[in-house]
């Protein structure tokens, strides 16, 4: 396995709306463990921080933490989870800052999802 030097930006925690967007989400992170090429990171924001703090039997919890087992680094957004009062529910990766954003916005090729 080996990672890709690309971002993917999640901006919600559905791909579009509704449980149609919940299972499109879940498929499509679900489809990036079957891949050779992953990639480096993956930061979420805005309302894409409910994935990462889901309750511990969400499945999307376990296909995060699966990916993260690949190597790829997961963040969610600190201000994001301050928002949502979410920061001591984070079940997957860690809390970032504006600074590890912009840095890797800057550094990688960004894949912007939802």
């Amino acid at each position: 396995m080996k990672t890709s030097k690309k971002t993917l930006f999640l901006k919600s925690d559905k791909v579009g709306e509704g449980e149609l967007g919940s299972m499109l989400i879940k498929g499509f992170l679900s489809a990036i463990i079957e891949q050779e090429n992953t990639p480096e990171s993956i930061i979420c924001v805005n309302s894409a921080v409910l994935l990462t703090t889901a309750d511990e039997d969400n499945e999307i919890v376990a296909i995060l933490k699966k990916i993260e087992e690949k190597g790829v680094k997961i963040y969610s957004c600190g201000t994001c989870l301050d928002y949502y009062n979410k920061r001591d529910d984070l079940k997957v990766g860690v809390a970032g800052n504006a600074m590890d954003t912009v840095k890797s916005l800057l550094s990688e090729n960004i894949v912007s999802f939802n």
